[in-house]
């Protein structure tokens, strides 16, 4: 069957992005993944499955580079009847009180996690305003977003930011136009290795989740926010979360 519905993940190279890159693997989908890196199995189990992926490499902290790479991609593509963007590409250090916050590492970290994420969604809808598509933007966001937590002030002001963002995607009203910031819960990733092992005062929590087998697999939270996607309500709650998800 022919590809109607673009997907566009970022930081899909392992992890929650990489498992959701694998969920989205279905009939009918197109696939682009951008990330740092590469992921070989991946693109090698899209051409067994008979779905076009498309792998970028692409330094996202760059929110130039980043948006730069969306517009070159788009001018090169056909029109698509569905279109979503995944914005999963993030990092949670530097991990540390207010004071150990220096600018050669916060200005990366928000690059990354706020203003290229804003800069790709911008570019998208630029390049995507003639095609007559469906337009859906997913932002992983975090608990974090939604809370302070002691040592994340990177972290959780990046995230927070992230989720106004997408309340002022649909504040601006286009019908074409859908948004939603979804926290996933905790997953066992990459990243909450680098949490465990960082020094911070709710550390404690974070590895008792790990020691008592309560972490979410990504494999779990990626199939749950692929069917997520393609809801009909989509976009009826801006700011979601994944565990209050029948």
């Amino acid at each position: 069957m022919p590809d109607t519905s673009l997907f566009i993940l970022t930081g899909a190279s392992r992890g929650l992005g990489a498992a959701l890159a694998q969920a989205l693997m279905q009939p009918g989908h197109r696939l682009i993944c951008v990330a740092r890196g590469d992921n070989a199995e991946l693109r090698a189990q899209a051409a067994a499955a008979g779905v076009t992926l498309d792998w970028h490499q692409v330094d996202l902290s760059d929110a130039h580079a980043a948006e730069a790479w969306m517009t070159k991609t788009l001018a090169a593509l056909p029109a698509f009847a569905n279109v979503t963007l995944v914005l999963n590409a993030g990092a949670v250090e530097p991990i540390g009180t207010i004071d150990t916050l220096r600018a050669d590492t916060l200005l990366p970290h928000l690059q990354l996690n706020l203003a290229g994420p804003m800069a790709l969604t911008a570019a998208l809808l630029r390049g995507t305003a003639a095609w007559n598509a469906q337009r859906r933007v997913l932002a992983i966001s975090s608990g974090a977003a939604r809370r302070p937590i002691a040592g994340w002030a990177a972290y959780c002001t990046g995230k927070a930011g992230l989720d106004m963002f997408v309340r002022a995607i649909n504040a601006d009203g286009d019908a074409s136009v859908r948004a939603v910031a979804l926290a996933p819960g905790v997953i066992d990733t990459d990243m909450q290795r680098t949490i465990r092992g960082a020094d911070f005062a709710g550390v404690q929590r974070f590895r008792d989740l790990h020691a008592h087998g309560e972490l979410v697999s990504p494999q779990d939270a990626a199939a749950r926010i692929a069917a997520y996607l393609v809801r009909p309500d989509f976009g009826a709650t801006e700011l979601d979360d994944l565990r209050n998800i029948a």
